[in-house]
């Protein structure tokens, strides 16, 4: 009977270990999270299991990134387009950076809703301008209740 506690004991320590350091992995350094919807089709599908480095504090276009949006609700995955200091403007369908045709936004294609880089729109200290991969159905920064991000709300990167 000793022996069987023993055992019992020795696989409820080596389980509990493995949940915290489980737990600790998922908060501190990596995270497994599913992609909702299509607003990033095609480079992410809708269901599809990705994982989140939240290591990374250093952001640069065409990081995909995920961050917290408050009005929405949610944990967001969007693509940065700009970072602080830019300009943007969206005209005609096509997205400038600072004064600039963006190439890698122009060859997803053209931009129908422009929104609020309708006007030019230059990103402060800790702001990032987001766009998801499918602009018909994405709801990012040219939306008021996205906006600009906030560096705080990034949660991490979306690992390729």
């Amino acid at each position: 009977m000793g022996r069987l506690c023993i055992k019992y004991r020795k696989q409820a320590v080596v389980l509990g270990v493995t949940a915290l350091l489980a737990y600790y992995v998922s908060a501190y350094h990596f995270q497994l999270m599913v992609i909702q919807g299509q607003s990033m089709y095609p480079s992410y599908h809708n269901y599809q299991l990705v994982i989140l480095d939240k290591q990374s504090k250093e952001f640069k276009p065409g990081d995909v990134v995920a961050f917290q949006c408050e009005t929405v609700g949610s944990l967001l995955v969007k693509r940065i387009v700009a970072v602080p200091g830019d300009t943007v403007l969206v005209r005609n369908g096509i997205l400038y950076v600072n004064g600039m045709l963006d190439m890698e936004a122009l060859s997803r294609g053209k931009i129908m809703y422009a929104g609020l880089a309708e006007s030019t729109i230059t990103l402060l200290e800790g702001e990032f301008f987001v766009l998801g991969d499918n602009y018909e159905y994405s709801r990012d920064s040219r939306y008021v209740e996205i906006g600009n991000v906030q560096q705080g709300s990034i949660a991490g990167t979306v690992l390729p």
